[in-house]
């Protein structure tokens, strides 16, 4: 248990994507908003379905349909081989504070690739009974990798407010501390003091902490300068196991079995220098983390595929929910520097600025203990202070279930010219469920149904078809899966590609455009009060990605 709350006491883990919704990253590390990220992943696939805005469920003939809806294998009427490399560019716009920050970060990756291993009749043999298709494929379904940068200038709080609140949050002597607020502590950013409570003769001690310094600032005169550089890696990806069957030309069938890892590893480092007032004991400090969250994972895919019309077919699936067992590895490092400064003189700073130290409420003389006074726990051999580290490592176990994804499609032919392709999707968020050994994720579960809700996903594209050349465009919006409308985290993805196909050999080639808006927060601070100085600020970040994707193939 120790070692969850551990990690959740983070007061900057970056739990952000490209391809997801976990766009708001609290100031605590939530298992709720990773299981967002870890939910909601892309059909991705060969660069046709790409171009077309990633439309699939009632299209055949193509090893994304693995994947999605593996009756399309049914289609088939001979064996494939294929790859599909990509190149992404991910770029954000970072406002903090009036400033902005852009950062750009390329990425090479393979989207999908595979093979199809067919086994049909030939149109003269007689019977329902057409055959059916094997397919082995890997897919990419989520991305990590990302680059963010923002710096800013706070005249209203600093990262030490936020270990301040959570030391007394945790209201336990000082080597009983845990997470980045014991790494504060072992650092000198603040310091245990005790008040001790007189009433009739009796006294009691409450153990409280404060800022190590406490000229006052940040103001508006002299603002902390805050900056923090947050880079992700890795990704989610399927090895998918797949048949699909064809009856009679009309009905197609199919299913998969997929099995799922990802990895997912995100270093934040967070940096704030002080204004430097004459007086003041510390110059600068830093907070590094290190999450590493890997997993694998097992799902089933079933789908049908009817044709009532020559010019019209019509689909569904239904993918299960993927179970996930996870394990992750946190670490994080505190560092603070300092003039030179003597903690054996502290007893005297400590005088001179009662006023700004004592808690106010004992000093009430409505206060139910009337009469208290504070003082400086000083420990023997204390140091003089000039560059101060600490670090410390957890890990942590648990499973995840994701929710389940039920699609249905239609598709219209016109005649050998092309056609057009619309999909639906429904997914329930709020059905996500956590599991630990020890059953401390229930709260995350609670928030789980409080926050998300269902959402209906739609994508449309089309192909036009001049000879062997093909044209391709389509559209792909995620509405936002947060029952608070004023949260706005759709996603657009428009796209487009072209494409060359002959009778031994395909080349397609796509690109799409990914948009959608986030929010960050390095540490997010309680304000029952509704106070100006202990406002949680945030970093609005605006997310464009690029993704370029080429696909060759062979037939056999």
């Amino acid at each position: 248990m120790k070692t969850l709350y551990t990690l959740i006491l983070s007061a900057g883990i970056l739990l952000t994507h490209h391809y997801g919704y976990s766009q708001y990253v609290p100031g605590a590390l939530n298992y709720h908003d990773q299981a967002l990220m870890f939910s909601n992943y892309n059909y991705t696939g060969s660069a046709r379905i790409q171009g077309i805005g990633n439309t699939q469920i009632s299209l055949g003939g193509d090893i994304s349909s693995a994947l999605s809806n593996p009756a399309g294998l049914g289609f088939y009427n001979r064996s494939e081989i294929s790859i599909t490399p990509s190149y992404n560019v991910f770029t954000t716009e970072s406002e903090y504070f009036s400033n902005m920050t852009t950062s750009t970060l390329g990425k090479f990756n393979i989207d999908n690739l595979g093979a199809v291993f067919n086994k049909s009749k030939d149109d003269a043999i007689p019977g329902k009974w057409r055959g059916g298709s094997f397919a082995i494929s890997f897919s990419k379904i989520n991305e990590f990798n990302s680059s963010i940068n923002y710096s800013g200038m706070n005249p209203s709080n600093d990262i030490l407010d936020f270990y301040v609140q959570d030391a007394n949050r945790q209201n336990v002597n000082k080597d009983e501390l845990v997470g980045v607020t014991y790494g504060a502590f072992a650092t000198y950013l603040m310091s245990e003091f005790i008040d001790v409570i007189v009433d009739n003769g009796d006294s009691s001690l409450f153990p409280f902490y404060e800022r190590t310094f406490f000229s006052e600032f940040p103001s508006e005169e002299f603002p902390t300068q805050q900056s923090e550089i947050i880079s992700s890696s890795g990704s989610q990806n399927q090895w998918s196991f797949s048949y699909g069957g064809n009856y009679g030309d009309f009905l197609y069938f199919g299913a998969t079995l997929g099995v799922q890892s990802l990895r997912y590893n995100v270093v934040t480092l967070y940096s704030e220098i002080y204004p430097g007032l004459d007086g003041d004991i510390v110059d600068n400090s830093s907070l590094r983390e290190d999450l590493l969250t890997e997993g694998i994972g097992v799902n089933g895919t079933f789908g049908l595929i009817a044709r009532p019309l020559n010019f019209m077919t019509l689909g569904f699936s239904l993918i299960t929910p993927t179970y996930l067992s996870m394990n992750e590895r946190y670490q994080y490092a505190t560092t603070a520097d300092y003039n030179n400064f003597n903690m054996d003189n502290y007893g005297n700073y400590f005088d001179a600025n009662y006023d700004l130290i004592v808690n106010p409420e004992f000093n009430d003389p409505d206060y139910e203990f009337p009469g208290s006074f504070t003082t400086f726990f000083e420990e023997s051999n204390t140091p003089v202070l000039n560059s101060e580290s600490f670090n410390e490592e957890s890990l942590f176990d648990y499973k995840l279930t994701t929710p389940l994804r039920i699609n249905g499609g239609a598709t219209f032919f016109i005649s050998k010219s092309g056609f057009i392709s619309a999909d639906i999707e429904y997914i329930d968020y709020s059905t996500m469920n956590l599991k630990a050994n020890d059953g401390s994720l229930s709260g995350n579960n609670d928030d789980i149904k409080e926050l998300y809700n269902s959402v209906l996903s739609y994508r449309i594209g089309g192909e036009f078809r001049l000879k062997a050349f093909r044209l391709r465009a389509g559209y792909n919006f995620q509405p936002s899966p947060y029952k608070a409308k004023e949260i706005d985290r759709d996603i657009q993805t428009f796209s487009a590609g072209l494409g060359f196909r002959s009778s031994k050999f395909f080349v397609d080639l796509a690109a799409s455009y990914k948009q959608f808006s986030s929010f960050y927060s390095p540490y997010v601070l309680d304000n029952p009060d509704d106070l100006s100085t202990y406002q949680t600020n945030y970093v609005d970040i605006k997310n464009n990605n690029m993704n370029i994707v080429l696909s060759f193939g062979l037939f056999f």
